[in-house]
């Protein structure tokens, strides 16, 4: 299996692109700018409480 990454997850998971669709658009961009290291939909709820404080 090839390195974690956003693109990947939300290619293979409904559930994580409909949670990453429904963020606002300043936490979708603060993940974006970042995408590794996102393997699992867990990986993407944890970068979002993180992106939605600002860090």
């Amino acid at each position: 299996m090839g390195k974690a990454d956003l693109a990947a997850l939300l290619e293979s998971d409904a559930q994580a692109r409909d949670f990453y669709l429904a963020l606002p658009a300043d936490v979708r961009g603060r993940i974006s700018r970042d995408p590794g290291n996102i393997g699992t939909f867990a990986d993407l709820r944890a970068r979002a409480a993180r992106a939605a404080q600002g860090r």
